[in-house]
């Protein structure tokens, strides 16, 4: 199997366009998440206790 990579600077990176879209992501609600949880097979809903072992970590822009 012969795999194709691409390797690019994080310059590079930092100019590709956002695959997100952060206007739909702002709109979408708890009860959205949960439906989409239901629905999809692959998906599992987080308990608190295992939410709460996150750490959210926020990075500088340089």
């Amino acid at each position: 199997m012969t795999e194709n990579i691409t390797r690019i600077t994080l310059e590079q990176a930092r100019k590709l366009k956002s695959l997100s879209n952060a206007k739909k992501l702002n709109e979408i609600t708890e009860e959205d998440i949960d439906k989409q949880i239901s629905e999809d097979p692959d998906l599992y809903q987080l308990t608190d206790e295992e939410l709460a072992q996150f750490e959210i970590i926020r990075s500088s822009k340089e």
